[in-house]
C-alpha cells in the first residue's frame, strides 16, 4: 500500500537526449519572439510568423522524437495556416484576438494529436479532460524542464567549456568597453564604423531586447514543459478516461425529481409566455411592427434578452444532463423530453430574436454588435438543434459541434466584417433605403472600412463640403498614420495608411 501511495505522488525521472537539450534553447528563442512578434493591441503579421517558426520547431523537434504525424495532426496543420494567415490579410481587433486563443488552441491539440496522448481515441466529450491536462496539467507539471535541459547541454564535456567562457566575457566586459572606448579616439574609420553600429542598435532596443528576453522565460518553460511533456509522456497519466468518469460521478449528486421539477418550472414559463405574447411576439416574422413600438424599441427590447434566455437555457441544461443522478448509460426518458421541449422553445426564441435583428437592420444598417450577435445566436440554434437530435438518436455530438464551431469561426475570420459593413451601409444610403448613415459608427471600425469608406468619399460631390469632410475626418479619426513594424502590419492596415497618405497630401 505504501509503495503505491510512494509510486503515485513519486516525481518521473528526467532524462534528455541531444534533440532535448537544442529544443530548450530553441524554446528560449521562440519565447523571446513571442514578446518581439506578438503585440496585444495590433495582432498582425508577427502572429503569423511566431506561428510558422513555433510549428516547424516544434515538427523537427517532434520527428526527432519519433513522433508520427496522422490524419488528424495533418488537418490541424492545415487549419492552423489557414488561421495563421488571417493576420496578414484582415484588420479587426476582436476577432484577430479570438483567432489568436483558437491558433493557439489548435497548436496545443495538435502537439496532442501528434504524440497520440489524448484520453480518448476520438473527437469527443472528453476533449474538455485533454484541455485541463494539456493546458494546465502538462505544462506547468514539466515546468522546469526546459531549465533542466539546459543545464544539461553545458554539462556535456564538448561543451563545458562554454559556460565558463561566458562568464570570462562578463567579467571583462568592462575592461573591453574601455578598450572599445580608447580605439574610438584613437581613429576616424572606426569611430565612423562603432556609430555606425550604435545607430542600428541603441540603448533603447537593447533593454527592450533584455526585457522581452528575461518575460519571454515563463512562455519558453510553458511551451517546453508542454511538448517535452507530450513526447516523453511525463505526467500523461495523471488525467485519464477513468479519472474523468470519476469526476463526472461526483458531480452527478442531484435528484432526478429536483433536476424534473426545474426544467419543468422553466418549461411552465415559456409556454405562458408564448401564450401572454402570441399577439406580437412573431410579429417581426411578418415583419410588422406593433403599433405601440418604434423600430429600435421592439428590435432591441426584444433581441438582446432573447440572447441571454438562449444562453441561460443552454447552461441550464448542460448544468441538468452533468448533475441528475443517473446509472451507467442510462439516459432518462423524462429527461430526454423535457430537453426536447426545452430545446424546441430556445429554438423558436432564437428564431424569432434573429427576424427582430434582420428588421432592425432593416432599418437601421449594420454594426459590429448586430453582426457578432447574430452570428453567435446562428451558433446556438445549431448547437439546440443537434441537442433536439440527440434525443432521438445517439451519436457525436461533440464532433458536430466542434465541426460546425470551426466552421462558423473561420467564415467570421475571413468575413472580412469591419468592410462588409461599411460597403452595405454606404450602399444602402446611396441607394436611398437606408435613411440615415452613422459616420461615427463607421469610424469606430477598424481600417479595414477605409477602402469604402473613401470609395464614398469619391463619388461624393464636391460641393458637399459637409459630408467630405465627415467621411475625410471618419477615415483619419482614431487611426495613426505611422507604420506599425512587422508585428502589426496586414494587408487592409497597409491599404488604409495609402488612404490616408493620399488624403493628407
Amino acid at each position: 500500500m505504501e509503495e503505491q501511495i510512494f509510486a503515485r505522488f513519486a516525481k518521473p525521472e528526467k532524462s534528455f537526449s541531444t534533440s532535448d537539450k537544442a529544443f530548450a534553447f530553441a524554446m528560449l528563442g521562440c519565447g523571446f519572439l513571442y514578446w518581439k512578434l506578438i503585440s496585444v493591441f495590433m495582432l498582425g503579421a508577427g502572429v503569423t510568423i511566431f506561428a510558422i517558426v513555433m510549428f516547424i520547431i516544434s515538427f523537427i523537434y517532434l520527428s526527432k522524437s519519433s513522433a508520427k504525424q496522422n490524419a488528424g495532426s495533418l488537418i490541424l496543420l492545415v487549419l492552423a495556416g489557414l488561421s495563421a494567415a488571417q493576420f496578414v490579410f484582415f484588420d479587426n481587433w476582436l476577432i484577430s484576438g479570438l483567432n489568436f486563443i483558437f491558433l493557439s488552441a489548435v497548436f496545443v491539440y495538435w502537439i496532442c494529436l501528434s504524440t497520440d496522448r489524448r484520453i480518448d481515441n476520438k473527437l469527443s466529450v472528453y476533449i474538455i479532460g485533454d484541455a485541463v491536462k494539456q493546458v494546465v496539467s502538462m505544462p506547468f507539471r514539466n515546468f522546469g524542464c526546459c531549465a533542466s535541459g539546459m543545464k544539461g547541454f553545458f554539462t556535456n564535456r564538448k561543451v563545458k567549456g562554454i559556460l565558463p567562457a561566458l562568464v570570462g566575457i562578463l567579467v571583462f566586459l568592462p575592461l573591453i568597453a574601455i578598450v572599445i572606448r580608447l580605439l574610438i579616439s584613437a581613429d576616424f574609420a572606426f569611430e565612423y564604423f562603432t556609430n555606425r553600429i550604435a545607430d542600428f542598435i541603441s540603448i533603447g532596443k537593447i533593454i527592450t531586447n533584455i526585457i522581452q528576453f528575461v518575460i519571454g522565460i515563463p512562455v519558453a518553460f510553458y511551451l517546453y514543459g508542454l511538448i517535452y511533456g507530450n513526447v516523453k509522456g511525463r505526467y500523461a497519466d495523471k488525467i485519464t478516461v477513468d479519472s474523468v468518469d470519476e469526476a463526472a460521478g461526483i458531480v452527478r449528486f442531484a435528484p432526478k425529481t429536483a433536476i424534473y421539477s426545474v426544467l419543468a418550472s422553466f418549461i411552465a414559463v415559456y409556454f405562458i409566455f408564448f401564450v401572454v405574447q402570441v399577439a406580437y411576439l412573431f410579429a417581426a416574422f411578418g415583419g410588422n411592427l406593433p403599433a405601440e413600438y418604434t423600430y429600435a424599441e421592439y428590435a432591441r427590447r426584444g433581441f438582446f434578452e432573447l440572447c441571454a434566455v438562449a444562453g441561460i437555457n443552454l447552461v441550464v441544461l448542460v448544468v441538468s444532463a452533468l448533475t441528475v443522478k443517473r446509472g451507467s448509460g442510462e439516459n432518462p426518458t423524462a429527461l430526454r423530453i423535457e430537453t426536447l421541449i426545452i430545446s424546441l422553445c430556445t429554438m423558436l426564441l432564437i428564431a424569432t430574436a434573429l427576424s427582430k435583428m434582420a428588421m432592425y437592420i432593416s432599418a437601421y444598417g449594420l454594426t459590429q454588435l448586430r453582426v457578432f450577435t447574430s452570428w453567435f445566436m446562428v451558433f446556438l440554434f445549431l448547437i439546440f438543434t443537434m441537442i433536439c437530435i440527440r434525443q432521438f438518436i445517439t451519436f457525436n455530438m461533440t464532433k458536430y459541434i466542434i465541426a460546425g464551431f470551426i466552421c462558423m469561426f473561420m467564415i467570421l475570420s475571413y468575413g472580412n466584417v469591419d468592410g462588409l459593413i461599411a460597403k452595405y451601409n454606404i450602399s444602402r444610403y446611396e441607394s436611398g433605403t437606408l435613411s440615415t448613415f452613422d459616420v461615427a459608427m463607421i469610424a469606430g471600425l477598424s481600417d479595414a472600412a477605409v477602402p469604402g469608406i473613401y470609395d464614398m468619399y469619391l463619388r461624393t460631390d464636391e460641393n458637399d463640403f459637409d459630408m467630405r469632410q465627415l467621411l475625410a475626418s471618419s477615415i483619419m479619426n482614431g487611426k495613426s498614420y505611422t507604420a506599425v513594424g512587422i508585428r502589426g502590419f496586414n494587408f487592409q492596415r497597409y491599404r488604409a495608411d495609402e488612404i490616408m497618405a493620399l488624403l493628407a497630401d
